[in-house]
């Protein structure tokens, strides 16, 4: 019996070691795997936050070099330390490129304002953005490159979203008056004119496409009358080369003339 009871108190103590070593290897595993998921999803939450912080402040550094901009302020120089800070946290803002553009314009610096230009109109192809505003800048942008027939297609499409839009109506209008399209011209005039009426500048602007109009008008007339009397004239000298092709009277035989 004394030898059964040993036996009996060594298999318990085995069983009571190997249960402890059991269960600080599970500890272990369970520990090493909240680690490892803690490492996994804390940087990518860390890294999506950072991310939006940086979104939020570019946009308010666009919002801030607007107003240094604005004509109130003239501090070009400052808007333009703005929008560079904007595009250092947000390289793939189109606005900031665009307004970045608009501020070295203002201090004349053009090759700059050129290179922050073509950005912009990249980006903003790119976001296949339904935003108003985005065409308007769009059509901004090719202005300031001489690019009309883009920029007429940017300011009609910011027209269609935004149909009380009385500024992209006006611009619409300049450009097709660039283009010497002054029938579309003078529609863009008239809606200007019909969200404000008191937009004076669309008044003097849709005389001029109506003059335009008429001045084409008129230089059709002249050259359809021109083709008439061209026509008429190679009409007569047709005639009248006929008539002296004709053959003379045949002398009668034996008879002297």
């Amino acid at each position: 019996m004394p030898s059964t009871n040993a036996i009996s108190l060594r298999t318990k103590t085995i069983l009571v070691v190997t249960a402890a070593l059991c269960l600080a290897a599970m500890t272990c595993a369970c520990r090493r795997s909240s680690s490892q998921n803690a490492n996994a999803n804390g940087p990518t939450s860390t890294n999506g936050s950072d991310a939006e912080q940086s979104k939020r402040q570019a946009k308010s550094l666009v919002e801030k070099g607007k107003e240094l901009a604005d004509p109130d302020h003239n501090q070009d120089e400052q808007a333009v330390q703005a929008f560079q800070e904007a595009i250092r946290l947000q390289p793939d803002l189109a606005e900031a490129h665009f307004r970045l553009g608009m501020a070295y314009t203002a201090l004349d610096k053009k090759t700059e304002a050129e290179e922050s230009y073509k950005k912009a109109i990249e980006l903003y192809k790119k976001s296949d953005s339904k935003d108003a505003d985005a065409f308007f800048n769009l059509g901004e942008a090719y202005s300031f490159l001489h690019r009309d027939e883009e920029a007429a297609r940017a300011y009609r499409q910011a027209t269609k979203l935004k149909s009380d839009d009385e500024e992209a109506f006006y611009q619409l209008g300049m450009t097709e008056t660039r283009l010497a399209h002054y029938p579309e011209a003078t529609a863009a005039f008239e809606k200007a004119l019909e969200i404000d009426p008191d937009d004076y500048r669309a008044s003097d602007a849709i005389e001029n496409a109506k003059e335009g109009t008429q001045r084409i008008k008129e230089g059709k007339k002249h050259a359809e009358d021109m083709l008439k009397k061209q026509a008429n004239a190679n009409g007569n000298l047709n005639m009248n080369s006929n008539s002296s092709a004709k053959p003379g009277p045949r002398r009668s035989p034996g008879k002297p003339w």
